[in-house]
């Protein structure tokens, strides 16, 4: 299989948040040309956290892109220059006020390479206990939720737990050798 080859590229839109391009693209083997959209933006982590009597920390948001209150775990943006642990050891403080003693990274993933230019590493970070109040960005209102595993099922199963990063966090932690929880079957 022959790759796409790039003719040229256009940024047609840029915010604080992301970049539109159009990659013109030609197929070597197909004689054609195409236009592809691509989204340009920042690379996230998302974490699965435990406090030390195991209840995972779930945060609760509104999401405007579904105008919905979302059940997720914590996460965000890498900020430049920063490594993805730190950044994911910092978003679970900012978001929730918790902290943790251990840090795995369960998986590192690209989001959507169809459109999309980022990765996502997702982290698990055990033994964690509440150590200072939220330090929330100023568009940010998230509320702070503990769950033990058999809650966290339920919601999975019902579809309180419908964000697909969220999802994809908990079943990389439960398909981990971290999972403390045993075979999980919703």
């Amino acid at each position: 299989m022959d790759k796409w080859k790039v003719k040229n590229t256009i940024k047609v839109f840029e915010n604080r948040i992301l970049s539109v391009i159009i990659k013109k693209c030609s197929h070597p083997d197909k004689s054609i040309e195409w236009d592809f959209s691509v989204i340009e933006t920042f690379n996230w982590i998302n974490v699965i956290a435990l406090t030390r009597d195991n209840k995972f920390i779930l945060v609760k948001q509104h999401r405007l892109g579904n105008d919905e209150i979302s059940i997720e775990t914590p996460g965000g943006v890498i900020e430049e220059g920063e490594n993805p642990e730190e950044c994911a050891i910092r978003e679970l403080k900012e978001e929730t006020g918790f902290e943790g003693e251990e840090i795995h990274l369960l998986k590192r993933l690209w989001v959507n390479p169809a459109i999309m230019t980022n990765t996502i590493s997702f982290y698990f970070i055990d033994k964690c206990r509440k150590i200072s109040d939220q330090n929330l960005d100023i568009a940010e209102d998230i509320e702070v939720i503990t769950a033990d595993v058999f809650e966290v099922k339920e919601m999975l199963g019902n579809g309180e737990i419908n964000h697909s990063i969220a999802v994809t966090a908990l079943s990389l932690y439960f398909l981990s050798e971290y999972n403390k929880f045993g075979q999980i079957i919703i």
